[in-house]
């Protein structure tokens, strides 16, 4: 009479298994790795989004994240001098998964080579013509425009080399050339690219 309860024992506990291993699947992935030891941001939310290609959630979030990151989250928008102040941990692990997700194809590292190459400067305002020439390399300019912020961006594998993630928080007429500029020089003094103006050598000070 007793024999059956060991086996419906058995059949509760694996059932509990399964259920537990399906949760384990729902549940959104964060890891403590991905805790910035600065500013205490979760960039697991990106990876997360990153993994699975939503390229356009991922850019939202990657926006939202640099705000949080240099406290302007509540306003909602940013200045060349907040970017100044941006962790150095937090801009290189953005940079770090929006390449392992894209297969090198996206990223702030990736784009700074195509910034240098067009003539630009990290921190420093030249002619408009050689931010132009970078914003039409990475596709963010299409016949002679800077594009609508969002909806018209290629959010996909196929969008030109460094076409991602575009900082700009809305549609801006010069394409962010102060912030992006700003952030660029953010890029060289947190060591996330090699870079040296032989006019000017740059002298890092941890």
């Amino acid at each position: 009479m007793t024999a059956p309860f060991p086996k419906l024992l058995l059949a509760f506990v694996f059932s509990c298994l399964s259920l537990s291993a399906i949760s384990a699947q729902e549940m959104p992935k964060n890891d403590q790795s991905l805790i910035s030891p600065e500013t205490g941001v979760d960039f697991s939310p990106l990876r997360n989004r990153l993994e699975k290609q939503e390229w356009l959630k991922a850019n939202e979030i990657t926006n939202t994240l640099i705000l949080q990151s240099i406290k302007r989250d509540e306003q909602g928008w940013m200045s060349r001098d907040d970017i100044a102040t941006m962790p150095c941990w937090d801009l290189k692990t953005i940079d770090q998964l929006w390449k392992e997700y894209s297969q090198g194809r996206f990223g702030f590292s990736v784009q700074f080579s195509i910034f240098v190459e067009t003539g630009n400067k990290p921190g420093r305002l030249l002619a408009s013509d050689a931010y132009d020439d970078f914003g039409t390399r990475i596709g963010w300019r299409k016949d002679g425009q800077w594009v609508a912020f969002k909806q018209n961006l290629d959010y996909s594998l196929d969008a030109p080399l460094g076409h991602l993630p575009n900082p700009r928080s809305e549609y801006q007429i010069t394409g962010g050339r102060l912030n992006y500029t700003a952030l660029t020089q953010r890029m060289v003094e947190c060591r996330l690219v090699n870079y040296s103006d032989p006019r000017k050598p740059f002298n890092y000070q941890p």
